[in-house]
């Protein structure tokens, strides 16, 4: 098989893969990072760290990468210029349609890897609708910015209350797509209020509020990406495709 991306394979290739094949879903979003980062940031990092992983295993029969889903559901960013939003029931139902397309094909195994935080439970519900439907399916829902380690190079408090265009995805922009960072728009921002709220109510507690992001940031920002660095970018970058490494393996 010369290449691991779907798109480039022929029908003739993808009518030869096995069925037991593990099919690599992306999901990401093209919306505001602030004034720092391009729109396409979820996008980039999710493509290029899948890139650096097909690169590594170019030998191996074990997967292939369907094409980056990258039009999300993204209502909480809608007030900001450039985001592409599709309500959260349309995206489900279109999420669905196109995964049926391929599940009905007999493919059992799949990796469904996020970089959106604001599809997680869209991504939940697409999964459960599919499994009960293809009961002999196995369906693997990964967030890449939830794999573990990353607490080894981003402080704890930054990576629970500064998820967006903060130091981890402002060090991963500027590792994997530095020349779409505009480094001179970089400034001190703060992380989520929920690091210092007491009350059982937060954005991110157990207990949740709902919330638009500017509700936390006019600037859509929530994280200080002020500490940002490629060397950062580049340790997160290989604990994601270490962490892919270790679910592929499992999943065979």
């Amino acid at each position: 098989m010369l290449t691991k991306f779907w798109e480039n394979l022929t029908t003739e290739e993808v009518s030869k893969l096995s069925r037991n094949t593990i099919i690599i879903v992306p999901f990401s979003a093209i919306e505001q990072h602030g004034p720092h980062l391009p729109l396409n940031t979820d996008k980039i990092i999710l493509d290029r760290i899948i890139e650096k992983f097909s690169e590594e295993h170019k030998q191996s029969r074990d997967f292939v990468i369907l094409p980056n889903l990258c039009i999300g559901s993204s209502s909480e960013h809608n007030n900001f210029e450039g985001t592409l939003n599709v309500d959260s029931i349309n995206y489900i139902n279109f999420c669905l349609n196109y995964l049926e397309s391929i599940f009905s094909k007999n493919f059992k195994k799949f990796l469904f890897l996020n970089s959106h935080g604001g599809q997680t439970s869209h991504i939940e519900i697409i999964a459960k609708e599919l499994k009960n439907k293809y009961k002999y399916s196995k369906i693997v829902k990964a967030n890449y910015f939830k794999f573990d380690g990353y607490n080894k190079i981003i402080s704890e408090n930054e990576l629970k209350h500064g998820y967006h265009g903060g130091e981890f995805e402002t060090s991963l922009m500027l590792y994997l797509a530095k020349e779409l960072v505009r480094n001179k728009k970089i400034t001190k921002h703060k992380i989520s209020p929920d690091s210092k709220n007491k009350n059982i109510i937060g954005f991110e507690k157990n207990v949740k509020l709902q919330w638009n992001s500017e509700d936390i940031n006019k600037r859509g920002i929530i994280g200080n990406p002020v500490n940002a660095s490629s060397k950062k970018g580049e340790k997160i970058t290989n604990i994601a495709i270490l962490t892919i490494k270790k679910i592929v393996k499992e999943l065979k």
